[in-house]
């Protein structure tokens, strides 16, 4: 019969995994999160790119880091997102509409002498009229396929990132 004493092993375990922690900081843990969330905004930036009219929706896809949410080093928290802006700042204000899809607004022929617009609350009342969005435009998602598509590629690429990261901080 062979006996094996494991308390050594247990130890050296809980020592690894002792300095483990104290190697992972604040900006070794914002490298792995921004790789992360870098990696799905270009995924979803390569997307908008096969409906991109004007190219500001490209433009606007942005990754966010939340302060309120992350806590110095042990979570950080970033999100991908878009730029909202508005009609007359920067910003793809109507991303929602590409990705969800919304009711279609026709064109009013009728130009306003006061504004100079062509599409005005008649055009609006009309497209409200319609009942459950019969007329409606399609989607065109690029954030949730952006998602699904790289999350295990996102895992890889945080987990071969903490593992330079660490390497790094060793030497």
């Amino acid at each position: 019969m062979m006996r094996f004493d494991t308390s050594s092993l247990i130890e050296a375990v809980k020592q690894t995994a002792e300095q483990v922690v104290k190697s992972i900081d604040e900006p070794t843990l914002r490298t792995v999160g921004f790789a992360g969330a870098d990696l799905f905004r270009d995924q979803a930036k390569q997307i908008a790119l096969y409906n991109m009219k004007t190219g500001m929706l490209f433009d606007s896809i942005i990754v966010k880091r939340l302060d309120e949410e992350s806590d110095g080093g042990q979570v950080q928290v970033y999100l991908v997102t878009v730029r909202n802006g508005n009609a007359s700042r920067d910003g793809a204000y109507y991303w929602r509409w590409v990705e969800k899809g919304h009711k279609f607004v026709p064109k009013n022929t009728n130009v306003s002498a006061r504004t100079g617009r062509t599409i005005g609350w008649a055009a609006h009342r009309r497209a409200a009229e319609l009942e459950y969005g019969n007329a409606r435009v399609r989607a065109y998602p690029f954030m949730r396929p952006a998602y699904e598509t790289r999350k295990r590629d996102a895992v890889d690429l945080m987990t071969r990132t903490l593992a330079q990261q660490l390497a790094r901080n060793s030497t």
